[in-house]
């Protein structure tokens, strides 16, 4: 079976996506867990020459996708946001708690 999958442009990919992707004012554009799926639903039928990685970033999950061209491969990160934000039991409380306090709060209202 041929494989019907055409080359993609970083434009044409990013066209595809636009509706996933959140953008914040001097801030890095950001991308829900949720999401992701549905990105990979859209690309992989539609693109042979693009590739799509997780990882991490400074501790903070990342998402990012590669269009591989005539001249090199482009890449967009995207950071994951509203992903699982249960914490590990065995944090240490450190000196500098009301910080962790902070992100906890931080993280609360993220969700409203």
């Amino acid at each position: 079976m041929a494989d019907l999958r055409k080359k993609a442009s970083m434009s044409q990919v990013m066209d595809d996506i636009k509706p996933y992707i959140t953008k914040h004012f001097m801030a890095q554009s950001t991308v829900h867990g949720r999401d992701i799926a549905a990105i990979c639903q859209i690309l992989f039928p539609r693109c042979k020459n693009v590739k799509l990685l997780q990882g991490l970033t400074n501790n903070k999950p990342d998402f990012r996708i590669q269009v591989k061209g005539l001249f090199g491969t482009e890449e967009k990160r995207f950071e994951v946001v509203g992903g699982d934000k249960k914490r590990p039991a065995t944090k240490k409380k450190s000196d500098l708690g009301w910080i962790d306090q902070l992100e906890e709060i931080d993280a609360a209202l993220d969700d409203f």
